[in-house]
């Protein structure tokens, strides 16, 4: 068994986690006056009232997960548990330790998926430390047993064994080893041993995934897997901080201090995500922004989960006011143009305060980064307000080979997937190559133009030995997408299919197209090659997969005899020119 280490003092008076005595105190009278986390607070009531006269969460296992039950058993446990905090009220307490019942008797807690047993962890943690007083000595007993018997132990024997999750660079590693410090720490008076040993692995391995923030905050796996990994790193940097005074330099490391900025640049002005990888669009309340806010010095996150909290007011949870922070005064505007490189995304827009502006997300990357799509060369555009170009999202997880990443696996059959479903090329028909690198190649965010050129040669190696997009917006103009190819030798034929995926209604004439959704319209229009015309197609998936309603595709298809194949096309909000140069020279 690995060594325990040395732990700093444990605080001794409960709550502990997350609740410590100054934060508790803020609480409970140092925000009397601030309008907003009185309504925050009332709303978390009547979440808490609402829960009063539900059954609690019944033990179910849908497919190898049961990870939405674990997630709302953390969500009601902390809810309860807080209202008790405010206003020490039996019926929370009750309810409360109703549910952390229920979730006693389950058979196990679903170690083979072992996201469950950590946010059950995580669940029984704050439970054990937020309801100390009102625990009797039996119930106490009872519920730090179960939180050993059914997670710590399976959890400290995967850290030794170790299972695949311990030392991999996403989420996984810090939701698990996480979630199992946290329980570590509600049960390191009564079981300091296990305690150590578990908190020793986690505070190894956990950089290794924290790492994957590093240089500048992005997230591979797309937005909504930042949140996730945002969310545990928050929540294990601050139990450790509330409950010993010290993170083990765990909040130091590279990359973190700029996270917190990743989800805003990857807002569009359409207020949705652009969701690369197996993300969705929506982009709503996260707690986390408050906490990184708060400790790097962001105002930006605090306001942007201030107006995510007021755009969406039924989502507000416990640890928004426990992380709470007042809305900024001072309004700072990020740049319009960023590119990450580790993640190889960039985003750009004309403006942040113009709910009309136009937003664009690109993406490079790699087939073996976690939860990768082949949408090498991908956009997404949004304009006036309106998603234009879309990403159609993750499929089925349980899908067969849905995790099968190499060349030829089973993921890449999956129409959503793949670079068929993607505003991307197609060349001769065939997938991207999910072994390749792609890169952002140069990027100019300056003045009133902002481009970036991606290198996508390694996704089409069977095809051309060069393929390069270059994205430019203009603000008084559009959106420009000139993609040039250098065919290879070896090519039987030279086919390129430019296309553009969007769930809105499509009007061609020949080299245009007028796009229209919520009283809006886009015009497209060819600039290159001039033998070219748009035609219209379909997005149409096997009867297994999820599917697409309202969506098709813009498309261009160019059989080109030359070596060479240069496309240009132009989006705009009224009909426009631009001029077509080399992207050697952009």
């Amino acid at each position: 068994m690995h060594s325990p280490i040395s732990l700093p003092a444990l605080a001794a008076k409960h709550p502990r986690l997350f609740l410590n005595q100054d934060r508790l105190f803020r609480l409970q009278s140092g925000l009397e006056t601030d309008a907003v986390f009185e309504n925050l607070k009332g709303r978390l009531f009547r979440q808490a009232d609402a829960l009063l006269n539900e059954p609690a969460t019944e033990f179910r296992i849908v497919g190898p997960r049961m990870l939405e039950r674990a997630q709302q058993i953390f969500a009601r446990v902390a809810t309860l548990s807080l209202a008790y905090q405010f206003v020490q009220l039996p019926q929370y307490a009750e309810r409360a330790k109703q549910e952390l019942f229920a979730v006693r008797e389950y058979p196990h807690w679903n170690p083979s998926h072992f996201l469950d047993t950590a946010e059950l962890c995580t669940a029984f943690a704050i439970g054990l430390d937020w309801l100390h007083d009102a625990l009797s000595e039996a119930e106490r007993g009872a519920f730090e047993e179960t939180l050993v018997e059914k997670g710590l132990v399976p959890g400290v024997r995967a850290q030794e064994k170790p299972e695949w999750w311990v030392r991999v660079t996403h989420n996984w590693n810090l939701v698990c080893n996480g979630g199992l410090a946290i329980g570590a720490l509600a049960v390191a008076d009564a079981l300091p041993e296990l305690a150590s040993t578990i908190l020793a692995q986690s505070v190894k391995n956990i950089p290794i995934a924290l790492d994957s923030f590093a240089p500048d905050g992005a997230w591979e796996g797309g937005p909504h897997y930042w949140e996730y990994s945002a969310w545990y790193s928050a929540l294990t940097i601050d139990a450790l901080e509330t409950s010993l005074g010290h993170d083990f330099g765990l909040a130091e490391r590279p990359g973190l201090d700029r996270a917190g900025l990743f989800p805003l640049h990857c807002l569009g002005s359409s207020r949705l995500y652009f969701n690369f990888a197996d993300a969705d669009v929506a982009a709503l309340p996260q707690a986390s922004l408050f906490w990184l806010g708060q400790r790097y010095r962001l105002p930006e996150c605090v306001a942007e989960n201030h107006r995510r909290l007021q755009e969406h007011p039924d989502r507000v949870q416990a640890f928004d006011l426990i992380w709470y922070q007042e809305r900024p005064t001072q309004h700072i505007e990020l740049p319009c143009g960023v590119a990450f490189k580790r993640a190889e995304i960039a985003c750009m827009r004309t403006s942040w305060n113009d709910p009309h502006s136009f937003f664009v997300g690109a993406k490079a990357g790699s087939g073996q980064t976690d939860h990768a799509h082949l949408d090498f060369g991908a956009f997404v555009l949004d304009a006036a307000g309106v998603r234009w170009s879309s990403d159609l999202g993750p499929d089925d997880y349980d899908l067969p080979g849905y995790w099968d990443h190499g060349r030829g696996g089973g993921r890449w059959n999956y129409y959503r997937l793949n670079n068929r479903s993607h505003s991307t090329l197609m060349l001769n028909g065939h997938l991207q190559n999910p072994l390749g690198q792609t890169t952002i190649a140069q990027a100019s965010f300056q003045g009133q133009s902002q481009s970036v050129v991606l290198d996508l040669g390694q996704a089409y190696s069977s095809d051309a030995s060069a393929v390069r997009r270059g994205i430019r917006l203009v603000r008084e103009t559009g959106v420009l997408i000139q993609d040039e190819v250098a065919w290879s030798p070896e090519a039987k034929q030279h086919e390129l299919r430019w296309q553009l995926t969007t769930d809105a209604g499509i009007a061609i004439q020949g080299k245009t197209a007028v796009l229209s959704k919520e009283g809006r319209t886009l015009h497209v229009r060819i600039l290159a090659p001039l033998t070219a015309d748009f035609q219209g197609s379909s997005t149409v998936a096997t009867p297994m997969e999820q599917p697409n309603p309202g969506f098709h595709q813009l498309i261009v298809t160019v059989h080109d005899a030359a070596d060479q194949t240069r496309v240009a096309i132009l989006m705009s909000l009224a009909p426009a020119e631009a001029e077509v140069i080399p992207l050697a020279r952009w």
